[in-house]
């Protein structure tokens, strides 16, 4: 797993943590793309599909499939986002246990095309872990 600083990160990642352990159950899509480090240009992308709704432990967003250019990969975000989620005291976790309802991060190796399909997000009041079930894809920022 390859670890970087990465502290502007923090500021979203807490936000996000304080929402939902303040109880609110709707949050845009484009502030789960701030975890990732999105420039206002993606971000801007993904704010027509509206909210991610959480319930119980449980959180979906519906809207078109979305294909978006970010450096040298590009995400993928299914038409049907959907996963289990917990959280606490400045930290959540979410989970994405079927590859077709969840985030892929794509990128060329010479002539081919590899995806790796986001499994969970695990997020700490010091850290933000991405785990794509692979070593070569799976990254650690430490805030």
């Amino acid at each position: 797993m390859k670890t970087s600083p990465r502290p502007e990160l923090k500021q979203p990642v807490l936000t996000f943590a304080a929402r939902l352990e303040a109880g609110e159950r709707e949050i845009p899509l484009e502030d789960l793309a701030a975890l990732f480090g999105a420039d206002e240009g993606l971000r801007a992308k993904v704010r027509d599909r509206g909210n991610i709704v959480f319930r119980d432990e449980s959180f979906s967003n519906d809207g078109p499939d979305l294909v978006i250019p970010a450096g040298k990969v590009e995400l993928e975000i299914p038409s049907l986002l959907r996963g289990e989620w917990t959280g606490g005291p400045g930290a959540f976790h979410l989970r994405f246990p079927l590859e077709e309802f969840t985030l892929r991060a794509c990128a060329r190796i010479s002539i081919l095309r590899k995806c790796f399909a986001l499994r969970e997000l695990r997020a700490t009041e010091s850290e933000l872990t991405l785990d794509f079930g692979s070593d070569l894809a799976n990254r650690r920022y430490t805030f």
